[in-house]
């Protein structure tokens, strides 16, 4: 395997495990979700977890009758990731208390992680523009 494309995947895989591991911290702390927002965190962290950690395992996934590649499914998670980061740091920054307590520089930490994000996806879906294509080589 390319050195490059096994370095990727071995952070897609440990990325997806750590997200597990927080979406399993985050209901051991706080109990299982009752509120929509609650359940809303913990379905979101399994969906980016669960798709990263797959995308870091599988060449291949079948979902019926379509069959995605890695890297397309590491986008959708890595999509999803800077879809729901976005959402709950904008909603919590018009509550008043930031997730990171940083106040208006959790703002400006959000918009790069985010932007990162949404770069680092889009880079998986086709392929690499900027990374090397070898990278998202399928084998």
């Amino acid at each position: 395997m390319n050195t490059r494309k096994a370095v990727l995947r071995r952070g897609l895989a440990g990325g997806g495990v750590a997200t597990l591991l927080l979406a399993a911290a985050f209901v051991a702390a706080l109990g299982v979700p009752t509120t929509p927002s609650r359940l809303g965190i913990v379905a979101w962290l399994l969906a980016v977890g669960g798709g990263m950690l797959v995308a870091g395992r599988r060449e291949r996934v079948s979902l019926g009758t379509t069959t995605l590649e890695w890297p397309r499914v590491a986008a959708v998670a890595i999509a999803l990731l800077a879809v729901g980061w976005a959402a709950i740091s904008v909603a919590s920054l018009l509550r008043g208390d930031g997730i990171t307590g940083l106040g208006p520089i959790e703002g400006v930490l959000t918009a790069g992680l985010v932007g990162y994000f949404a770069w680092f996806a889009r880079e998986c879906w086709v392929g690499g523009s900027v990374i090397e294509a070898e990278t998202f080589v399928v084998d």
